[in-house]
């Protein structure tokens, strides 16, 4: 064999080593890269992000306060934190629920003075939808986030007290910005199977203290609280006053009162 021959094979022999060892490193090299630096970032929509809407072109004018609507008509713009939806003014869905136990007595919970709207002032429990939740989930969901209430354990009745949403609309004012609070809101009906004395709630800091009250209450309780209503006009907007009164505002004393006077005529039915 020649010398050139043998100095060939050698080389070949000598760079297929080298590119074996290569192909090693480079494997060994990407098994033990930093995971940061090959995986991907994706940016998911957080617990409070909405779902945000509009109505379709057929509605020359905006709805006033309180028409029901029925949702399969609005279109979807995307997705938006509930505080931008209040200071853009942006439609969003919703939800007020009226829980009611066994005995017929509704709860009423009191806002935490460190709260930033409505301070020490009563109310029912109301949620926004959240981005991916259909509108029939929520009441569920809420239940368990604020009260700590299984509905499937305690076998709990749902359902909707009118047959569309509301339109609710809230003017806040210049003194709050120009915010404006347009929610499509459907209002529930939670029937407890026991006693309110033998419910356990788990409610967050954001409560200060709860009562429960009977259908008749309640609807005494709002008529009376209607004496604090006050509006006042300024830029354009319309204000829809200064939080006042028990029920913080006449704007949410009007869509309680019309859900205890939907309440009123369900029970009817019932009995």
């Amino acid at each position: 064999m020649k010398i050139s021959t043998v100095l060939f094979s050698l080389r070949r022999k000598r760079l297929a080593t080298i590119l074996v060892a290569g192909v090693c490193f480079v494997c060994l090299h990407v098994h033990h890269m930093p995971t940061e630096t090959v995986k991907h970032v994706v940016v998911l929509p957080s617990s409070e992000d909405l779902t945000v809407y509009k109505l379709p072109e057929s509605f020359s004018e905006e709805p006033i306060h309180l028409t029901p609507i029925d949702p399969t008509m609005l279109i979807e713009l995307g997705n938006d934190t509930i505080d931008a939806a209040h200071r853009k003014g942006i439609l969003h869905t919703g939800g007020i629920l009226y829980i009611m136990d066994a005995s017929d007595k509704i709860l009423v919970m009191k806002r935490s003075r460190s709260v930033v709207t409505c301070p020490d002032t009563w109310s029912i429990l109301g949620e926004h939808s959240i981005v991916g939740e259909d509108a029939n989930d929520l009441p569920a969901r809420a239940l368990a986030e604020e009260l700590g209430l299984s509905v499937t354990s305690l076998d709990i009745t749902i359902q909707n007290l009118t047959a569309f949403p509301l339109y609710y609309i809230r003017y806040y004012g210049a003194r709050n910005g120009n915010r404006i609070d347009r929610q499509l809101t459907h209002i529930w009906f939670v029937k407890l199977p026991k006693r309110h004395q033998e419910i356990d709630l788990r409610l967050d800091h954001e409560v200060a203290g709860h009562k429960w009250v009977s259908v008749d209450e309640m609807d005494k309780w709002l008529e009376r609280d209607a004496r604090h209503d006050v509006t006042i006009k300024s830029d354009n907007l319309g204000d829809d006053g200064p939080p006042n009164g028990d029920f913080c505002h006449h704007t949410i004393r009007s869509l309680l009162q019309l859900g205890v006077k939907h309440l009123k005529i369900m029970l009817e039915t019932i009995t």
